[in-house]
């Protein structure tokens, strides 16, 4: 089980950056530079955790006061109450000890005027302070005396008259209720703080827990508290829920800076989980993290309910929260204030919206139309929607509370859920689940709006209401044997819902699931054959229809929802070629996963026994553990490997198979050391993807494409995949082309789209369990970022980068992060330590090492060596670059091989002849970015040989180029040379206009700008471009920045 004590520490995952502003603000406070923060986030978020954890870590050590008592709110097994004295972390320091105040709002004191403010106060012993209560509470509590009073004398005019005359004149303000009433218990609050501060001679945080169900007259004296305290070592810090039921306390708060909390991200929810339940199975962490929604509450709540067996992913995970939870108990308080028909038609929703998948990351939801066609009204939603338990757009009702879904179902009798599952099947228009997409779409904001009560026990069912459905009987699994055509969805949404009331084994209802699934989503497909191999009679075909569930499921976006379903075929009597089938899965999603290391022995392993059945499948083994061996830097097993997978080779292959195979080839040409040899058959790859629609296929064929420098190809044909995938459902696929989109990107030095393509692939990859296609993209961003000198953002990626536990210290993504540390070294001249960083990564034993990263990152090493002054070395690397780059003929390589030879040239005469030629290929390759590197370098060199004409036309050339790209640090750089060489630097605004709207946009931009000049919208950008549109408006950002217009009328008279 878990304690309530790893409840508090699980419950920080992921909140780094919220741990940090509290730090900052409670630093400050110690400065004497006072504030406030309020923290909000629905219902189990970590308001409680995060806020107690944070005041414990804050400078100084506490001295805590205050009994404000608990309500054991957002798990964090507390709020309130003295919280220790804390160590010194956080920034900066106090030298003497700080005083903690701490009270949580109570529901059953909400009503009473400052009873918050006297369980605050109680506990300070403040000399006549708050002792006399009851009696006049206003008076008491803001009756101060001795010193507190004398911190006021300083207020001016009738403030100072309210607060002055303490104890009794401020009681007959306060009990009277004015505004001015209220001013007075508000500065009287914030000089009892600056006693207590006094008193202990530091810094006073106060925090206020739930401040939801404080009193509103205490909140209103601890906010107005927080707003003066600017010039006072004071912390307020505020713990709000996000409810409905709390707009009067937000109201009250308005004006204080406000941090929302959101949900954790899958990995840090799988950390959160392996954090309470040490032994817990990796995919049952990824099932219960996708079912919480990134709730820390639920989350443990569900870790808790767990037994041996489901720990180790033996049995099913639980489909709600245990019974007696504490979430449930307030989801079940929460059904109790609705209508009867309010329950009924939520029960019917989350009826539907259970039965089919929904997409990763979304919430589940169904359709308007089969809850009107039911006999419901649009109107029996209106009190679920004013409580923030639903949102019902575009058609569907989606639940927003994490977990209130399963729970509603969960509450309702036996006999109730099997009428809602009858009566959604009978419907004429039953729907078929989501529409398949390539993205998943963003969540509406979360909340439930549940205000606790006590423990209602169990909720009667018949308050649930009944639904009348007794007459429809049971619909025979025949009636839906033969559905209409293009209606598979409707049909298997009708077959699923019966599935969910069988009583045992059916194979005519297993035979209906498993025909419909062909025409419908992965993920929707998934499902039905999930349900269709449990009520499968013979072994099998029961595990045949497991393993495709699975192959769906892994398809559909749900990596460990498929694992667990592969666990399941190992029955008795299950043939050969259906355990090769499984090693194949697993290898593919262990390999995007990143995790085990030892992924490619099992697809291998696979291949071998793939081969007498099906030659298809057995390539796709081979070459899934060719990525293996690559992504982890074993180009010396790849050879023997592709010489075994070559001999299924056969005469008259269709065009798919072919273009694999001249893939197979090219690849192990490239990786053996003869580039030469290996550009032919890549070559090949690119003219056979024309007549190839297979996503999985168009991705190798894009990477072939990014290593013979065709980048423009390579581009078109990795968006080309992104988009097939996402219109079929392949939310696994997704994510691997947009990576290799931002590589190609990259390539063609369009910095903009390579980081706006890299961010939507990390997101979406991570989405769907795939940590290592995430890690590659979070590789290339710190990479593209590092080039442009931005240090925190491409810090802040590599860090992300190198967090997961268990990443392989050899994978290809570390290797990018040391390039990027090794790019920002010479952004800011450490040329000896990029040097150091980048021979470790091309000096590796065994023939082991990533040349997808030692390549590329070869002009970044010379130049680093070229300026500590030791050429040799420089030298002795460049040959395996020069040899890539002429073998493929891409100006832009081959300018960044002109460029390495300058500068390692022995004569001036011939460094200029290479300059010179770099920057001609720079311009036929199209490289802005690189082309001002090579520009500022020969310029550097012009100025020092004393021709500051000369250097002055490459640096103007130069500075403009990284002001385009916002490039600070290599503008600040240019600048300086620019200013030693005599000139005075061009302002940026006049810089920016010497450029025309063509040179200042990238490739990308200018499509973009075009397309939206003509009038289209972000949404519809989107869609021809297969981004999506919050990566259309950041493009868009800098489309207006860079070209200095502020409107899209002025953007089209800029683009025409």
């Amino acid at each position: 089980m878990v304690s309530a004590s790893t409840v508090q520490k699980v419950s920080l995952r992921g909140r780094d950056a919220d741990r940090a502003a509290i730090a900052a603000l409670l630093a400050a406070a110690a400065e004497g530079r006072g504030g406030a923060l309020v923290v909000t986030g629905p219902v189990g978020i970590g308001r409680s955790a995060l806020l107690a954890a944070a005041t414990a870590a804050g400078p100084g050590s506490f001295s805590s006061f205050g009994s404000g008592g608990s309500n054991g709110s957002n798990g964090s097994g507390g709020p309130s109450g003295p919280s220790g004295s804390g160590g010194s972390g956080g920034s900066g320091g106090v030298a003497g000890p700080a005083v903690e105040l701490a009270v949580a709002g109570c529901p059953a004191e909400s009503a009473l005027p400052y009873a918050g403010l006297h369980r605050l106060l109680a506990g300070t012993r403040l000399p006549g302070h708050v002792a006399g209560l009851p009696g006049c509470a206003a008076g008491h509590v803001a009756g101060l005396s001795g010193g507190a009073a004398g911190h006021l004398a300083g207020l001016p005019g009738g403030a100072a008259g309210h607060v002055a005359g303490v104890p009794g004149d401020v009681a007959g303000h306060v009990s009277g209720g004015a505004a001015a009433d209220r001013l007075a218990a508000g500065l009287a609050t914030l000089a009892a703080l600056r006693a207590l501060g006094g008193r202990a001679r530091g810094p006073v945080v106060c925090r206020v827990d739930d401040a939801q169900w404080l009193d509103r007259p205490s909140l209103d004296a601890l906010a107005l508290a927080a707003r003066h305290a600017g010039g006072d070592r004071v912390a307020l810090l505020f713990a709000l829920r996000d409810t409905p039921a709390a707009a009067g306390s937000e109201a009250a708060l308005a004006g204080l800076p406000v941090r929302r909390l959101a949900p954790l991200d899958l990995r840090d929810s799988r950390d959160l989980l392996t954090d309470a339940v040490p032994d817990l199975a990796g995919d049952v962490a990824g099932v219960l993290a996708a079912m919480a929604e990134g709730n820390p509450r639920a989350l443990t709540e569900l870790a808790a309910a767990l037994d041996a067996e489901q720990r180790h992913g033996q049995a099913a995970p639980p489909d709600t929260l245990p019974r007696d939870s504490p979430l449930r108990r307030e989801y079940r308080a929460v059904l109790r204030t609705l209508p009867d028909a309010t329950r009924r038609v939520l029960l019917l929703a989350a009826t539907a919206a259970l039965t089919g998948p929904r997409t990763p990351g979304g919430r589940p939801g169904c359709g308007v139309a089969p809850l009107l066609a039911a006999g419901h009204r649009p109107g029996d939603l209106a009190a679920a929607e004013r409580a923030d338990l639903v949102h019902v757009e575009d058609g569907r009702v989606r639940f927003v509370p994490p977990l209130f879904a399963p729970v509603l179902y969960a509450e309702a009798a036996l006999a109730e859920r099997h009428a809602a599952h009858r009566l959604l099947a009978a419907l004429p228009t039953a729907e078929p689940g989501p529409r398949p997409a390539g993205r998943p779409s963003t969540p509406p904001p979360t909340g439930p709006g549940t205000a606790p009560a006590a423990d209602p026990g169990t909720l009667p069912t018949a308050e649930l209401g009944t639904l009348p459905t007794a007459e429809l009987g049971t619909l025979p699994a025949a009636e839906l044997s033969t559905p209409p055509a293009g209606d598979a969805g409707a049909v298997l949404t009708a077959a699923l819902h019966l599935a969910a009331v069988a009583d045992g084994p059916d194979d005519a209802l297993a035979a209906v699931l498993a025909d419909a699934a062909a025409g419908v989503p992965p993920a929707l497909a998934a499902t039905a054959l999930r349900h269709a191999a449990a009520l499968t009679t013979g072994p099998v075909l029961a595990a045949e229809r497991t393993l495709a569930a699975a192959r769906l499921a892994w398809r559909g976006g749900e990596p460990h929802q498929a694992r667990m379903l592969l666990r399941s075929v190992f029955a008795p009597g299950v043939p050969e070629h259906l355990h090769a089938e499984r090693e194949l899965l697993l290898g593919e999603i262990d390999l995007r996963a990143g995790v085990g290391g030892g992924e490619q022995h099992t697809l291998v392993a696979a291949a071998g026994r793939l081969v007498a059945r099906d030659r298809r499948r057995s390539l796709g083994a081979f070459l899934l553990a060719g990525e293996a061996l690559l992504t982890t830097g074993r180009h010396d097993q790849f050879t023997a490997l592709a010489e075994r997978a070559l001999r299924l080779r056969r005469p008259g292959d269709p065009p798919a198979a072919e273009l694999l195979f001249e893939h197979l080839t090219g690849v192990s040409a490239l990786f053996s050391g003869d580039p030469s040899r290996g550009v032919g058959p890549l070559r090949r790859v690119l003219q056979l993807a024309a007549a190839v629609d297979d996503p999985p296929t168009l991705v190798r064929a894009a990477g072939a494409g990014i290593l013979i420098g065709e980048d423009q190809q390579a581009y078109r044909l990795a968006v080309r995949a992104a988009r097939l995938a996402g219109g079929a459902g392949d939310r696994a696929t997704v994510p691997h082309a947009l990576d290799l989109a931002a590589t190609a990107a990259f390539a063609l030095g369009d910095l903009d789209l390579a980081v706006a393509t890299a961010t939507e692939g990390q997101r979406l990859a991570a989405a769907t369990g795939q940590d290592a296609v995430a890690d590659n993209c979070r590789g290339m961003l710190a990479v593209v970022l590092g080039m442009l000198g931005d240090a925190p953002a491409s810090q802040a990626w590599a860090r992300r980068c190198r967090a997961r536990a268990g990443v392989d210290v050899d994978s290809q993504a570390r290797a990018m992060c040391v390039w990027a540390s090794a790019l920002l070294d010479v952004a800011e001249g450490r040329y000896a330590d990029a040097a150091g960083r980048l021979w470790g990564v091309m000096r590796t034993a065994g023939g082991r090492g990533h040349l997808g990263v030692q390549i590329p990152a070869t002009p970044t090493l010379v130049e680093a060596v070229a300026r500590c002054g030791d050429r040799a070395p420089a030298r002795q690397i460049l040959w395996a670059y020069d040899l890539w780059a002429h073998s493929t003929a891409n100006p832009t390589w081959l300018a960044l091989s002109a460029r390495c030879h300058a500068l390692l040239a022995d004569t001036e005469d011939e460094a200029d002849v290479r300059y010179r030629e770099a920057i001609r290929l720079h311009l036929a390759g199209d490289s802005p970015f690189a082309r001002a590197r090579t520009e500022l370098l020969y310029g550097e060199e012009l100025r020092r040989r004393r021709h500051p004409a000369a250097a002055r036309e490459h640096l103007r050339r130069a500075l403009a180029t990284f002001e385009q790209f916002g490039a600070a640090t290599w503008a600040q750089r240019t600048a300086a040379e620019l200013r030693a060489a005599g000139d005075h630097v061009t302002p940026t605004d006049e810089a920016r206009q010497a450029l025309t709207a063509q040179q200042a946009l990238t490739a990308q931009q200018a499509r973009i700008a075009e397309l939206v000049a003509g009038g289209a919208t972000n949404r519809e950008v989107a869609e021809v471009l297969f981004l999506s549109p919050r990566t259309v408006d950041h493009h868009l950002r800098n489309i207006f920045t860079r070209l200095g217009v502020r409107s899209r009328t002025e953007l089209a008279k800029v683009v025409s």
